[in-house]
This record gives structure tokens, C-alpha cells and sequence, in this order.
């Protein structure tokens, strides 16, 4: 263990000298966030840094160096339009949630889509194909994907790994002197002969403090005994941002001893989804708390740990007292300390009573089967042991299964289980427009989950537990035109927009021609909407024939036709 303080620090000076490179900013307005490096997102860590746009879209995106495009999305959700540019030095710098590509790339991304008669796509290019020079505009900033608001997502990424790093490090123009803000400590009891104030649970205790010191609510000793963990639950600010932030590293100290250590300088997406096991999943999901843990999860591979002392899960078997300290950073160097006290105190405790159905063993592959449902769960599926409960609803309005719950929306998931559902009491049309869906609390649909038939059961793949049941879709796409059409000339506008939604399975498929030609569509899932561009057609000033087809998920389909003059 006496090495690894020399590691980290080795790390930290490598990371230190990223800031020898000279990116310029990716944009020419003053840089102010709405997220941050490392921030805690639903399933993920925050990849970038999410750079304000003045609440507009179409501001100037700019290459940060020399280097080529290696990289082409255009998606439904997630990053929407993105662009990746290699450079020589070896990073690779990523712009996400673009309104349109520069005009170079654009016809070279138009090109693609035109002849894979598709608006999706998501290319990789050579050194040959698009290169681009250190302030180049490659695109403007927009709102597409997965965005909430205008904002440029951006991030640096080490080329040969792939793995997001903090883009802080390479010196960009962040403004920042305000500490950290702590909410609450929890105290984990993590076997069952430990507690925490007598109980064989957790507590979660309030903090107060000003500037950057917090103690606990009460200023009392917190009675402990055996295995314990604890977490904290803290945000950060930045000046002149009315956003919450991240914090850059979280430290514990027992007895000023460094137990353990949380530094995000870089990520892995291939392990980004342990957030689930890094946070207190329940507590995110129950109360809206994102509570870390200082406690390492068997299941959890992330790669952000140092100098932890078995795993952060500390032994407290005397009646001593011991103070507890956490160092809370953002980037900048602003710290908060919170400082508390614990004390043993051997005692007998009763342990957690609970009622499930079956174990989960970690690292193992697990399974259950009735004559209802068949779940399968391969071996990255869990974080630790985990109790299963399964248990049924008659179905409600538009079940056609009981609502089954599969535990609950507050225990996490790593990887997708298969889950499957017996539909022997349905008829072959019906069981082809089936579909498995989550529902929420109040047994409204949350998702549709998709699924595959195969003779009496229907199958999805979900990463997430709670209740689910499966619906018959029978109903075509809702689609009308937001524009007058009907014979309607245009001159000015630029493009013909259509409401386009799907009440359970989801738009699958669209389809647009214009004088029998294929002509692209964009579909915006978040604003349910497809719309064309007409410079995409001949202006001819005359009439045009214009059809439409829209799928779900399930094959309904909904037809449109009409002309227009442009």
C-alpha cells in the first residue's frame, strides 16, 4: 500500500502535463458550463464538459487543433449529431448535440445517407477523407440527440484508449472559487453483524456547515459497530453558473489515515454504467440523493479508486472513539472538509428481516422460471449478491399479462437480463403486435422494451428491474403535417415539418418520397417531429408529389400523401 500514494501522484503529474498541449476553445464566447467532467448522469458519468450556448443554437464550433474527422454519428438520442477529430498529438477531440456540419461535411455526410437511404448513420473515416486545421469551424452547436437545451458537448479523448479524459486538464478558461457543498454523510452497516446506531441498516445524517467546513447535524458521536462503509453526498458549484457540478475527488481519512480516494482525471466507457454501484443506487432513485459510497462494490470495475484500504469497507470492533474526515475538491482546488465522529459500541442487534424469492449469487450465472415469466442473468449482470423478489399484479387496462415485478426501479442493473413472458393466451395477430413495456410507480407506461416471439413466449432484453407487463400495439403512428400543404406553395420556408409520435412500441421506420424519389428525413424523437429539407429537392416552381410511410416498432403503419409547389 505504500506505493500507491507515489502512483497516484505520478498519475496526477502525467495527467498535469496534458496542459503543455495548445487546444484553442471550441467555441469564441467565454466558456460557461451546464456540466461538468465526471458529473453523476442516469447509468453514466458525464464524458465532457457541457459548454452553455447562450440559450441559442447555430454558434461557430471549432476544430481545437490540426488533425482529421475520424468519426460520424447522427443519432435519434444520445449525442445526436457528433463529429470526431483526430489529432496528431494523440487525442481525439468529440463535439455532440450539432445542429448541422460544416458545409464540406455536411455533402460528405449527405452522401452516405443518400446512398444507404438512411438518416442514421455512424461512420469511421481515414487521415485521407476530411482534415481540418486548428480553428477551423467544423460545425455549429445545436440541440439534437439526447440534449435537454442548446449546448455544445464536448470532449477530449485519449486516441489509442479511447478513454474520455477531463478536459480541464489541457487549460481552458473555467472560472472557478467556490468549495464544494456537502449535504449528508450515510453510514452503512455491510454484514449482519454490524450496525449503525443499533439498527442492522444504514443512516443517512444531515450536515451543516458554511463556506467550506461541515459537521454533522447534531455534533454527536455516531455509534458503530463491525463492517461499516460510508458515503457522502455532496455537489459542486461553479461562479456564475446556477447549475450544480460534480466534485473532482472525494478523500477519507480515519484517524488521518487516507482510506480511501475518488479522482476523476479520465474514464472508461466500457465500465462508465458502474456509477450504479459507485452511487447509492436507491437513494438516487428513491430520493433523489446522489450519495457516493467510499465503499467498493465486488461488481464495481471502475477505475477512479486509489490508495482504499480493504475496498473502504473499515472494522470499528472497540469501544473507541474515531474521527472521520472527508476532503471533498473541484478541479480548481476549492476544498470542503467534513469532519465527525464515531465510536464502538458492541451490542446485539437484530438483523434485517426480509421475505425474497431467490439469491442472486454475484459472478454467477442466475436464472428463475415459473409458468408466468423466465428471467436469465448473465454473469456481468449484478454488483454483488442481490436478493431477487418476484411478484404479481392482475393485469389493468391494457395488460395482457399480469404486471410483474421483477424487484424494484431502485435496485440497479449492470447488464441487460433476458426477461420473458408467457403469451400462450393470445392469438398469432395479437401475439405480433406484442410488446414487452416498463411501467412506472403508477403503472403508466415508463418504456417500451421491444421483444421477440418465439412460439408461447416473448422476449426482451432490459438492464433495469422493476415492473413490467406486455402490451398488444395494434394502433398506427400519429402523423400530420405542421406546415399547409394540400397543393400549399412555398418560397420562403426551408423546410416541411410533420408531427410524428407513437403511443407504445416507438417509431420504427420513415420513409419519404418526393416524385417516387428517396428523399432524407430527419427524425427528432424528443420533439416528435420528421421534417425535410426542400433545397434537398429541384426547385421547379411547380407541383411535387409528396408520400410519406411511418412504422412502429410492431409494423403499424401510417401512410401520407399530398403535392406541394416549391
Amino acid at each position: 500500500m505504500k506505493l500507491l500514494p507515489l502512483i497516484f501522484g505520478l498519475f496526477s503529474i502525467a495527467f498535469a502535463s496534458l496542459a503543455q498541449t495548445n487546444f484553442r476553445s471550441p467555441m469564441d464566447i467565454p466558456l460557461q458550463l451546464s456540466g461538468n467532467f465526471g458529473e453523476l448522469r442516469p447509468g453514466h458519468f458525464h464524458a465532457g464538459l457541457d459548454i452553455r450556448t447562450q440559450g441559442k443554437v447555430g454558434l461557430n464550433t471549432y476544430a481545437i487543433e490540426n488533425g482529421y474527422v475520424s468519426r460520424i454519428g447522427i443519432s435519434e438520442g444520445g449525442y445526436g449529431k457528433v463529429l470526431c477529430v483526430t489529432h496528431p498529438n494523440g487525442y481525439t477531440s468529440v463535439y455532440a448535440h450539432l445542429r448541422k456540419f460544416n458545409p464540406k461535411i455536411e455533402a460528405f455526410v449527405k452522401s452516405i445517407q443518400y446512398d444507404e437511404k438512411r438518416f442514421l448513420i455512424d461512420t469511421t473515416l481515414t487521415n485521407q477523407d476530411l482534415k481540418v486545421s486548428k480553428g477551423d469551424v467544423i460545425a455549429l452547436s445545436g440541440n439534437t440527440g439526447g440534449s435537454a437545451g442548446p449546448h455544445l458537448h464536448f470532449e477530449i479523448r485519449n486516441t489509442k484508449t479511447e478513454h474520455p479524459i477531463n478536459p480541464l486538464f489541457f487549460g481552458f478558461d473555467i472560472k472557478d472559487n467556490i468549495a464544494p457543498k456537502a449535504y449528508r454523510v450515510a453510514i452503512y452497516a455491510l454484514n449482519e453483524h454490524s450496525h449503525v446506531m443499533g439498527k442492522n441498516d444504514k443512516i443517512m445524517v444531515k450536515t451543516v456547515g458554511n463556506g467550506s467546513y461541515y459537521q454533522l447535524e447534531n455534533n454527536q458521536p455516531i455509534p458503530v459497530y463491525g463492517k461499516i462503509g460510508f458515503g457522502i453526498y455532496t455537489r459542486d458549484k461553479i461562479t456564475g453558473s446556477p447549475f450544480n457540478f460534480g466534485v473532482y475527488s472525494i478523500e477519507l481519512f480515519k484517524n488521518n489515515q487516507l482510506v480511501y480516494r475518488h479522482t476523476l482525471d479520465s474514464l472508461d466507457f466500457a465500465t462508465s454504467r458502474c456509477i450504479n454501484a459507485h452511487m447509492d443506487y436507491y437513494e438516487a432513485s428513491k430520493n433523489q440523493r446522489k450519495v457516493q459510497r467510499s465503499f467498493i462494490l465486488p461488481g464495481n470495475k471502475l477505475n477512479t479508486y486509489s490508495n482504499v484500504v480493504n475496498n473502504g469497507e473499515l472494522f470499528f470492533m472497540s469501544e473507541d472513539t474515531t474521527e472521520m474526515r472527508y476532503e471533498i475538491k473541484d478541479f480548481s482546488g476549492n476544498t470542503t472538509t467534513v469532519k465527525f465522529n464515531v465510536f464502538g459500541t458492541p451490542q446485539k442487534t437484530l438483523a434485517r428481516i426480509s421475505t425474497f424469492t431467490k439469491m442472486l449469487i454475484y459472478g454467477e450465472e442466475n436464472a428463475f422460471e415459473d409458468s408466468l415469466i423466465k428471467i436469465h442473468f448473465p454473469t456481468t449482470c449484478l454488483y454483488q449478491n442481490t436478493e431477487l423478489t418476484v411478484k404479481y399484479e392482475p393485469a389493468i387496462g391494457r395488460c395482457v399479462t399480469p404486471i410483474t415485478h421483477v424487484n424494484t426501479l431502485c435496485e440497479p442493473l449492470n447488464d441487460y437480463m433476458n426477461l420473458s413472458f408467457n403469451i400462450e393466451n393470445l392469438d398469432s395477430l395479437s401475439r405480433e403486435k406484442a410488446i414487452v413495456v416498463s411501467l412506472k410507480k403508477d403503472k403508466t407506461m415508463l418504456a417500451a422494451e421491444g421483444g421477440n416471439v418465439n412460439g408461447k413466449w416473448i422476449s426482451c432484453k432490459t438492464r433495469s428491474f422493476g415492473p413490467y407487463t406486455v402490451f398488444i400495439d395494434k394502433t398506427p403512428p400519429k402523423l400530420w403535417p405542421k406546415n399547409k400543404l394540400s397543393g400549399a406553395t412555398y418560397i420562403q420556408a426551408k423546410r416541411i415539418y410533420f408531427h410524428c409520435s407513437d403511443d407504445i412500441s416507438g417509431i420504427g421506420d420513415y420513409y419519404f418520397l418526393v416524385d417516387d424519389k428517396w428523399i432524407l428525413a430527419e427524425y427528432e424523437k424528443n420533439r416528435k417531429q420528421l421534417f425535410f429539407d426542400l433545397n434537398d429537392i429541384k426547385k421547379t416552381k411547380s407541383s411535387h408529389n409528396l408520400e410519406l410511410i411511418v412504422t412502429d416498432r410492431v409494423g403499424n403503419s401510417k401512410r401520407y400523401n399530398s403535392t406541394f409547389i416549391y
